[in-house]
């Protein structure tokens, strides 16, 4: 079977796209073993991620199976998680 989405570590909060999908598309996402449906809430481009669980505003985002950033406002399932509502730990501008 075939899968639109991977969760790089069954842990993850978010998985990449394998490519672009559009809003109201039920993705089929691979999480270790497992394949879990999720629908786009939003257009999600190749390469971007997509939430898997709600997350909370300032609450640690998964991926890798390690914390990437803190979620910077409200995200549902099947949202888009990029920098418009994820703050991240790894690089940072200088300012």
């Amino acid at each position: 079977m075939r899968w639109d989405a991977l969760a790089l570590d069954v842990g993850d909060d978010v998985a990449v796209a394998l490519h672009d999908i559009v809003a109201g598309e039920t993705v089929r996402v691979r999480r270790g073993e497992a394949l879990q449906e999720v629908v786009a809430r939003a257009p999600i481009a190749l390469g971007h991620k997509l939430a898997l669980r709600a997350i909370a505003a300032g609450e640690a985002v998964r991926k890798y199976g390690q914390p990437i950033g803190a979620a910077t406002a409200p995200v549902g399932i099947g949202e888009h998680v990029h920098v418009h509502n994820l703050a991240s730990l790894r690089g940072r501008a200088r300012r």
